[in-house]
């Protein structure tokens, strides 16, 4: 049988303990570090509301339907129309990339075809370039 003495004894349990001690201090700054890095880049990542828009849907047969919702910041018009189609549960199509198709069943057929206004003032380029301001009034006609 081994003995051990009080001095080895404690001497062990000293060093025991500061190794537990040094794992769980290690173990906690990690955890806690951690967590504050989750929740900074949450708070970043996390939209910011910048005020609200209009969007006029105009079948062109007298039938309209209108939105009004929250835009955040760099939204373009592609991102409101996402917007509104889930809210209203219609579809839509794009042509390409970013150009408007269809809207439901009424696609560009050669004679009419969709077209975005904003503020009132037709608009010639592409609605993925066209960031939204608070106060916007959009309309997507099919004429």
């Amino acid at each position: 049988m081994i003995k051990i003495s009080k001095t080895q004894k404690n001497d062990s349990i000293l060093i025991l303990s500061a190794v537990l001690l040094l794992i769980l201090s290690v173990g906690a700054i990690f955890l806690f570090s951690g967590n504050k890095r989750d929740n900074d880049v949450s708070r970043s990542s996390t939209p910011k509301i910048i005020g609200e828009a209009n969007l006029t849907v105009d079948f062109g047969d007298g039938e309209r339907r209108a939105f009004e919702g929250s835009i955040i910041e760099n939204e373009t018009l592609i991102d409101v129309l996402n917007q509104a189609a889930r809210a209203g549960e219609f579809s839509y199509k794009l042509n390409g990339k970013t150009d408007l198709a269809s809207i439901g069943e009424l696609a560009d057929d050669g004679k009419k075809s969709w077209h975005w206004y904003l503020n009132g003032e037709k608009i010639n380029k592409r609605p993925s370039e066209i960031t939204v301001k608070p106060g916007s009034n959009i309309l997507i006609k099919y004429e």
